[in-house]
């Protein structure tokens, strides 16, 4: 490889020339950007940005010469911070135009390209660098640690950052920083050499960027760590971006993530003192206002939690402009949207107004939860039904999101609970009316998941996803459930009874593999469609129990006690733990006087009261929560006393 030292280098007149441009642009954008509007600066940035591309070319047309590479990597510099702005982040063309300046750097000093690709520790470990060379490479190395951040690689920029280190403590003899010192501690001490006075101009310096590397690193930092659980570790991380000169925005988001790393704490105080500076400093966003809502809920104060959400749905239904170029680089740049994951991911309108309606409907506001529902299903609708909602924009739903027929069923729950009979029947009638035609005839469930066929077999095409088909059967079976409820409630005996059994037939259609949906089964939990832990087994199995409780119910009401003992006993064989259909078969023996056998459930109920329940219903659904909620036996005290009083026995506690 031919060395660019060899090469001629370029005048000293063409050099100052280049000089005079680079620092008239510099000049011509700082008049700019000091006050005018955000449109004239645009347009300045591009006029600017293409003046300063014209002189990279012309300077990298030149062979690579040391006596100019100070001048050029100021000019890349210069042309990336613009760059960067215009397109509001880094892309793969930034990242090429580093790569080529630095292959120019080890052209000019004689230096092979290293076969491993780390081009910035060959520089900083060659001893041929002149001392001009310094402020443009450290200037360079801000910009290259910036992508590095907004790519995710704090780690390759900490290794940057300890090449840069070692080669100044070994020109100062000052101690090496260690290898195992955080990004924090590095960029804490990096000290970027200050540019001479009569050095090329720049749009923005080193040390303005190592600052801006600093808080959005420290932020990174303090997320990562809240994420993980690491809240000492975090606090002190978020602490740091905190104290920082933050733009409004970015200080917004520190604060909320302060405010989640106190609250986990458990010091809900101070979380809400940052929750409100998050507020002040971004009024209308929403983060702040659902970790508000986590911290009241988590206090208690329900009103305050719904009053959180309410807000958080109205900050959510203002469209947000898109973000404005920025100039120079700063913070708001390396900080990338949060992750569904995130303690600062606040969802949609639609999330935010399905948690509102279900919180309502959990803490007994049911008249506001039933409005709340059904103003999210117009909101989810809107435009949908035209489009055919048996598609998969229909089914789908995010990884925090309901799916669309689970909302229909917990809107129909919410109606029934306020006495909405005819209003659920006709929710539960639009959604079995867009799912009907995936429903199976018959679906096997197994170890290994649902199939479409008794034996093993390929991965079927989407449409033909036996476990989109499982859960269709599941949603058409709780509706025809709450069918049966609703009939209920109209005093509608024949229908509910009607609406009961053809739950129960869906239900059987899933046959079962290798003992799955045998007694006890469903203890796994599996990843529902929905992208929530949800077992499909145990969903099943209480379906089927609830579907016979509630039809013995009826069976009960309408004087049929045998076949009201007959659905009751079957509730018991699929759930053989649960206290509540127990306790409906010792109802219903004891009215039949059929004594003995209503003794020896009695014993077996005093022998469990101290035992752990079973706790599947914390996977179960909202609507089957709810569902299971409106069949419990409310006087099981007075059922189990006169029990007990019969027997002579003492009754347990």
């Amino acid at each position: 490889m031919s060395s660019g030292s060899t090469a001629p280098p370029a005048h000293p007149g063409c050099l100052a020339l280049w000089r005079e441009e680079n620092d008239r642009l510099v000049r011509q954008w700082r008049v700019v950007a000091q006050d005018s509007a955000q449109s004239s600066k645009q347009r300045a940035a591009h006029h600017v940005l293409e003046g300063l591309r014209g002189l990279l070319h012309r300077l990298q047309g030149l062979p690579p010469a040391l006596s100019a590479l100070p001048l050029e990597l100021t000019v890349l510099a210069n042309t990336l911070i613009l760059g960067v702005g215009l397109a509001q982040g880094f892309t793969k063309d930034h990242a090429l135009d580093i790569q080529q300046g630095l292959e120019r750097v080890l052209n000019a000093q004689g230096v092979p390209l290293p076969q491993s690709g780390d081009l910035w520790k060959a520089i900083f470990q060659s001893p041929f660098m002149p001392f001009e060379m310094l402020p443009p490479l450290h200037h360079l190395v801000a910009l290259q640690g910036a992508l590095w951040l907004t790519d995710n690689h704090p780690g390759d920029l900490a290794k940057l950052l300890h090449a840069v280190m070692s080669s100044q403590c070994k020109e100062s003899e000052a101690p090496l920083p260690g290898l195992t010192e955080n990004l924090l501690s590095l960029l804490s001490v990096w000290d970027p050499p200050v540019e001479e006075l009569d050095a090329p101009m720049t749009l923005q310096d080193a040390r303005s960027l190592r600052d801006v590397l600093l808080t959005a690193a420290a932020f990174h930092q303090g997320l990562h760590e809240l994420h993980v659980g690491n809240l000492s570790l975090a606090l002190s991380s978020l602490q740091k971006a905190a104290f920082s000169l933050c733009p409004r925005p970015v200080l917004a988001q520190v604060h909320t993530a302060l405010g989640a790393c106190l609250r986990k704490m458990g010091y809900p105080q101070r979380a809400l003192l940052h929750l409100l500076e998050a507020l002040k400093a971004g009024p209308g966003q929403g983060p702040p206002l659902l970790e508000a809502a986590r911290l009241y809920r988590q206090i208690g104060h329900t009103t305050a939690e719904l009053d959180s959400l309410k807000l958080l749905v109205e900050a959510l239904s203002i469209p947000h402009s898109s973000r404005l170029p920025l100039f120079p680089i700063g913070v708001e740049l390396l900080i990338t949207p949060p992750s569904p994951a995130s303690s600062l991911y606040c969802g949609t309108q639609s999330q935010a107004k399905h948690l509102l309606a279900s919180r309502c409907l959990q803490t007994g506001r049911n008249e506001e939860a039933a409005e709340q529902y059904l103003d999210l299903l117009a909101l989810m609708l809107d435009g949908s039904i035209s489009q055919g909602m048996q598609c998969s924009s229909f089914l789908s739903g995010g990884s925090q999101t309901p799916r669309v027929p689970e909302v229909f069923l917990e809107t129909a729950t919410a109606l029934i609970i306020v006495g909405r009979f005819q209003d659920s029947l006709t929710v539960c009638e639009e959604l079995l009316s867009q799912i009907s035609l995936l429903v199976p005839q018959k679906l096997w469930l197994g170890r290994g998941g649902p199939s479409l066929r008794p034996a093993p077999s390929p991965v079927p095409p989407l449409s033909e996803n036996p476990s989109e088909h499982l859960f269709c059967l599941l949603w058409a079976s709780a509706a025809h459930l709450l069918q049966g409820q609703a009939c209920a409630g109209l005093g509608a005996r024949r229908e509910a009874l009607e609406e009961f059994s053809r739950c129960l037939e869906l239900l059987f259609r899933v046959k079962p593999m290798d003992g799955v949906v045998d007694r006890g089964a469903g203890g796994d939990k599996d990843q529902g469609l929905s992208g929530e832990i949800c077992p499909p087994a145990k969903v099943l199995q209480r379906l089927k129990a609830v579907a016979f409780i509630s039809r013995g119910l009826e069976w009960t009401a309408v004087g049929r006690d045998a076949q009201a003992l007959q659905d009751f006993l079957l509730a018991v064989q699929l759930c053989p733990g649960d206290r509540n259909a127990s306790l409906h078969l010792l109802h219903i023996l004891w009215r039949l006087e059929r004594k003995e056998e209503a003794f020896a459930i009695y014993q077996r109920l005093e022998a469990e009261a101290n035992q752990q329940q079973d706790d599947a219903e914390g996977f179960l659904p909202q609507y089957l929560e709810s569902c299971l909620n409106r069949i419990r036996v409310t006087d099981q005290e007075s059922l189990l006393q006169e029990l007990q009083k019969s027997l002579q026995r003492p009754m347990c506690p």
